[in-house]
């Protein structure tokens, strides 16, 4: 009983465990020291591999739930939002990005907690064609984490590789075009981030109008 009850939790503290890890890697990176920004990075691979692995082990136990579905939007939001942030500081991406990410997670989650109280889980309020194209089928959310895990790891890559004081001019290059890649990178992830935010309202509109309606 006891081992069954720890299991059914499981997802929740590798939530938590990958939240405490991004905290981890901005600290890092905040070193002017070569060994700790490589932990960081190697880190960064590990919530990336967290990320998937708190719902494959929620499936594989048989413990899915509309909570848990909100405590891994949560880690989602705090590691999403802190590393956007942390990269805007420096100067890797576009400071309007993390306030873009910001204030949808602020919005985005106002709509899931209605949703939630209206026993309505995640990914099942999106019930139009677009909506479950874009936002809820799993090739779209595969393609929207590749595509963070990507921008995340480029920006490791390029902290690291700045903290190696004399790089070969092919690395300068490198260095150059990477830092390209991101800027661009992290638009796009933006712009998809904005039509499935779009997408969400869309497909909530009936609970967010009973919502407003029955508060009037």
């Amino acid at each position: 009983m006891i081992k069954k009850t720890s299991l059914k939790y499981l997802p929740h503290f590798i939530v938590l465990f990958r939240v405490i890890l991004v905290f981890v890697i901005i600290i890092l990176f905040c070193f002017n020291y070569l060994l700790f920004n490589a932990v960081a990075l190697y880190l960064l691979l590990v919530i990336a591999f967290l990320d998937w692995f708190d719902g494959y082990s929620a499936r594989k136990l048989k413990v899915n739930s509309k909570i848990g579905g909100l405590v891994d939007t949560l880690g989602d939001r705090i590691t999403e939002n802190c590393l956007l942030i942390f990269f805007a500081y420096k100067h890797l991406i576009l400071i309007a990005i993390p306030i873009i990410f910001v204030t949808r997670s602020f919005i985005s989650d106002f709509i899931r907690y209605q949703l939630y109280k209206n026993n309505i889980d995640t990914f099942s309020v999106n019930s139009s064609k677009l909506g479950f194209i874009f936002v809820a089928s799993k090739t779209s959310r595969s393609v929207y984490l590749a595509l963070k895990v990507i921008i995340f790891l480029l920006g490791g890559v390029i902290l690291l590789m700045e903290k190696i004081a004399y790089l070969p001019e092919i690395y300068s290059t490198l260095l150059i075009n990477l830092r390209t890649s991101m800027y661009f990178g992290a638009i796009l992830l933006v712009i998809s981030n904005l039509i499935r935010f779009i997408l969400l309202v869309y497909d909530s509109r009936l609970v967010l109008k009973k919502a407003f309606v029955s508060n009037e």
